[in-house]
């Protein structure tokens, strides 16, 4: 069994409602859906950050190198989803969001994330060292993980 969830160890939340056309014949969530939230989530923090321009996508200089996502619960239209994210793990030059998702109204944890973004030099095509800044910002959004 989990341990319960502490929402005081995600220092960024993302909310969403569900709408109908993101389900599926049988009333569910379709699961890619949870990989677009934790798009959601993920550029959210950055903007909070103040680490990404919304009109220039190349001014964050990441690429996403894997994302996983383990469904826990049904979700369905018309639920309004938290999707809280921290840093996991900070390297030097990837680090590890981890999201949770929570059900409003009964607080479940109805899915779980990780998505592993590494700095990237887009005009090398190659991986480079995360900036100082970068990593100062990230320490911020650093949670205890499980």
């Amino acid at each position: 069994m989990r341990k319960a969830f502490d929402p005081s160890q995600y220092p960024h939340v993302f909310c969403r409602e569900i709408y109908l056309y993101e389900t599926d014949a049988f009333g569910h969530l379709n699961n890619v859906n949870f990989i677009a939230y934790m798009e959601g989530a993920r550029f959210d923090l950055f903007k909070e950050m103040d680490v990404f321009d919304p009109r220039d996508p190349f001014s964050l200089g990441l690429i996403l190198a894997r994302i996983e996502c383990d469904y826990e619960e049904v979700v369905r239209f018309g639920d309004r989803l938290k999707i809280y994210s921290r840093v996991a793990k900070l390297g030097s030059s990837s680090f590890t969001l981890e999201h949770l998702f929570v059900r409003e109204g009964d607080e479940k944890v109805v899915a779980r994330g990780k998505a592993v973004l590494v700095a990237f030099d887009y005009k090398l095509n190659q991986p480079v060292t995360l900036s100082p800044e970068l990593v100062e910002k990230l320490s911020r959004y650093r949670g205890i993980p499980r």
